[in-house]
């Protein structure tokens, strides 16, 4: 079986950023989800680099379940996607900013806006759009000739974006800048998890996806580690 890690990133970009209903009816049919969630478990399970192929002893561990990284109710939410009115009406009242009970998915939000003395007052201040990371989306997106979805040209740090962007790399054969990429970009998600806690069973599916997420980004951190070269002490 082909490894189709792009297929996980971009499913994941769907899941969290403004799409049609026709589109998010075709991300959530049976036969495409099933074939996400199968790619985004061996990504879990596997030892290796985005993109790269497993060798068949990781193979036979693809059909081990999702239960060995998410929680049985995360597990749940993960096998019954929300139709696009339930992703709809979620996205009014949890990813619009400046309600109570938002939980924007924008990276500069969870981050310190800036370290650059010329940037004072907002220096190092989090809950913030338009942070360093927002900056350097911006010019990742131009040099790449990508450009971020209309309804999210303000947020080029969403996590919508970052995930599209990721799937990119890939597909672009870009291979070691979407694993340095993901795991950059994917730092704040710890905090976000904690964010989507706070609004209780109404962001089970999200938060599965974001600990799916993070998942993802410690087997990769887990390979990079395994591939470095040893030190050697003087």
């Amino acid at each position: 079986m082909a490894v189709n890690d792009a297929l996980v990133f971009a499913t994941l970009s769907a899941c969290f950023g403004p799409v049609d209903e026709g589109t998010w009816a075709e991300t959530t049919a049976p036969a495409a989800w099933s074939e996400f969630l199968t790619a985004a478990r061996r990504l879990l399970q596997e030892a290796r680099p985005l993109s790269a192929d497993s060798s068949p002893i990781e193979h036979a561990h693809v059909a081990a379940p999702f239960s060995e990284y998410l929680t049985e109710a995360e597990v749940k939410a993960l096998y019954a996607p929300p139709s696009f009115e339930e992703k709809r009406q979620f996205a009014a009242r949890h990813f619009t900013g400046g309600l109570p009970a938002s939980a924007v998915p924008v990276e500069s939000l969870y981050v310190a806006w800036t370290e650059r003395e010329c940037a004072l007052p907002f220096a190092e201040r989090s809950g913030l759009y338009r942070s360093d990371a927002a900056l350097y989306m911006s010019d990742l997106l131009a040099s790449l000739g990508l450009e971020a979805p209309s309804a999210l040209s303000a947020y080029p740090d969403h996590l919508c974006v970052e995930c599209a962007v990721t799937a990119h790399l890939i597909d672009a054969g870009m291979v070691d800048e979407a694993c340095q990429f993901w795991q950059e970009r994917s730092a704040w998600l710890t905090d976000y998890r904690a964010r989507l806690r706070r609004i209780g069973d109404e962001a089970g599916f999200y938060l599965a996806l974001v600990d799916l997420m993070l998942g993802v980004r410690a087997a990769q951190q887990s390979c990079a580690d395994n591939l470095a070269p040893s030190g050697h002490s003087a």
